[in-house]
């Protein structure tokens, strides 16, 4: 072999070892962005569930910011949902537990209206004090990131929650 073949082989095995190192590198983002979507949606998915279920069941709302709500729970105690945006986490406090139910969450905001509907809409009145909340609207996004990079988003961009168990 001369000096030449020895330099086109190393050339092409030089190319070779980068294409399949970039495939390898391409692969490993996206089994991470794979798993972060379905952990974010796992979250997400258990977070809807559990608000769901408090506020459906709750006999009234007792007061509520854009970060914070807090319902009365079926047995009498206090039920409150508040995000911590310096912290990106929605928290769920009843009595003395405490539970991170999202991380990671960049955005979360509360609605509440009353269950009228503006004419010729599907949108609600907005309501000014807790006694006259018939519906709460909860928006949220939740980011992950890979090798400092936010490339995944999981966003609830409607849930609209009626208090059922109210007069």
């Amino acid at each position: 072999m001369t000096f030449v073949e020895v330099m086109v082989a190393t050339s092409i095995g030089t190319m070779i070892l980068a294409a399949a190192g970039s495939l390898m590198v391409y692969n490993a983002r996206s089994l991470a962005a794979l798993s972060n979507y379905a952990d974010l949606d796992r979250y997400s998915r258990t977070a809807v569930d559990k608000i769901t279920r408090d506020i459906r069941q709750s006999p009234g709302l007792t007061s509520f910011t854009t970060n914070q709500i807090q319902l009365t729970s079926s047995s009498g105690g206090t039920i409150s949902y508040t995000y911590y945006s310096d912290l990106q986490q929605l928290v769920r406090l009843e009595g003395a537990n405490r539970e991170v139910l999202l991380k990671e969450c960049t955005n979360l905001v509360f609605t509440v209206y009353s269950r009228n509907n503006i004419s010729n809409t599907w949108d609600q009145f907005a309501v000014g004090d807790a006694s006259s909340a018939k519906l709460i609207k909860l928006n949220w996004t939740c980011t992950r990131s890979i090798m400092g990079q936010a490339v995944n988003t999981e966003s609830i961009q409607t849930a609209k929650i009626v208090l059922r168990k109210q007069d």
